[in-house]
């Protein structure tokens, strides 16, 4: 896992924003920076991606998987 793929699961969960597992949801798409790390941790099993609707202008919506999670409390990923 990449540095930039860590904060993405940590940007998902809403980790250093506030109550760290306030939130599970990441939207990227096609195109965008950030779209071909979510799709590498889905294969990784360390994330899942749902289908789009007209809330996320129908872009997939990307959630941390349990495994995931533990590997964030593995790394000690604080919430600061």
């Amino acid at each position: 896992m990449t540095p930039k793929q860590l904060e993405i699961m940590r940007h998902t969960l809403g980790i250093g924003r506030g109550q760290p597992g306030w939130r599970n949801h990441f939207v990227t798409g096609p195109g965008s920076d950030d779209y071909d790390d979510c799709e590498a941790l889905v294969e990784l099993g360390l994330m899942r991606r749902r289908s789009g609707g007209p809330l996320s202008g129908g872009d997939p919506i990307y959630s941390v998987t349990d495994a995931g999670q533990d590997v964030l409390v593995g790394r000690k990923v604080s919430a600061a």
